[in-house]
């Protein structure tokens, strides 16, 4: 029998592959339950809601998130940003899945204010932790700003992100996204060796 805090992580595993798979509303907790092996009403222990099923998933992504930018904070900044872009690359899975965060852009209209609140912090958090990256690769010489504020390209990092993994998955390509991750490193890094 496991544990309830196992349970948790199991429930919080699947929802978030099936939400990044298939949005936020084409979850069903019986379906979850069955992937996960228990009842559906054994859900409602651990979640009341999907509202808040959904804000435990963002919660624990964020604080992933938080965690992959404190992991790479050794490395240089190049290592660093190519850190942050492999987890795109090799965790996510363009052609597969959307971010969890961007998984709920769809739906944006729809959404609580809660998950609409930890979906800000998610997105706020990769643009806080790319923001240090391309702070020490300025400071460094590591990295061209083109006279764009730290800020502004950091957002502009993200929303390519964003953008190419719902164009790869729509176009089921995965060169697209590994494209896109080149075209980032080669703009902010134009002496820097291709990834």
């Amino acid at each position: 029998m496991k544990i309830p805090n196992d349970t948790r992580s199991a429930i919080l595993d699947v929802a978030q592959d099936m939400v990044q798979r298939q949005s936020i509303s084409g979850l069903s907790f019986q379906e979850l339950a069955n992937r996960v092996g228990i009842k559906k009403g054994s859900l409602y222990y651990h979640f009341e809601s999907k509202d808040d099923l959904a804000v435990a998933m963002l919660e624990r992504a964020t604080a992933e998130m938080k965690e992959s930018f404190v992991r790479g904070a050794a490395k240089t900044p190049l290592e660093r940003l190519n850190y942050f872009l492999n987890i795109y690359l090799h965790h996510i899975i363009p052609t597969e899945k959307l971010c969890p965060g961007g998984a709920f852009a769809g739906e944006w209209g729809k959404l609580s204010s809660p998950v609409k609140a930890q979906v800000n912090r998610l997105i706020d958090a990769q643009v806080k932790g790319v923001s240090e990256i391309l702070t020490e690769g300025f400071q460094s010489g590591v990295f061209n700003n083109h006279t764009k504020t730290i800020e502004e390209l950091a957002q502009w990092v993200i929303a390519c992100i964003q953008g190419a993994l719902v164009t790869s998955r729509i176009s089921d390509s995965r060169v697209m996204f590994e494209s896109m991750l080149t075209i980032i490193t080669e703009y902010l890094c134009q002496t820097c060796q291709k990834r």
